[in-house]
């Protein structure tokens, strides 16, 4: 599973605002699989103390950042027709900066 947010040169996102994060499951090179299922990504702004979900739109991630600094972190889930299954979670995927 892969994460692609648009982030600045300092691997942050603007706090206070929606902000969409592209995502990704692709099989492990020679695998064989179904086909995919639905795959569900939950969001920590506490270094995952706390978990809650997010919206998931086709292959993007919907947030709303909270307001001022911190991070984000990513928990998902996956699977396919197959049984196969995955779950990865990224503490601290990206920082998120207040602006003003």
């Amino acid at each position: 599973m892969t994460f692609a947010p648009a982030l600045d040169a300092e691997n942050a996102a603007p706090a206070g605002r929606l902000f969409t994060v592209p995502f990704s499951v692709r099989p492990q090179p020679g695998g064989s699989g179904g086909r995919p299922r639905e795959t569900t990504v939950e969001v920590s702004y506490d270094d995952g103390a706390t978990w809650a979900k997010a919206e998931v739109r086709g292959s993007l991630v919907v947030l709303r950042h909270p307001v001022g600094d911190g991070f984000v972190s990513l928990r998902a889930r996956s699977g396919d027709t197959a049984g196969n299954a995955v779950e990865q979670t990224v503490i601290r995927a990206y920082r998120i900066v207040a602006t003003g």
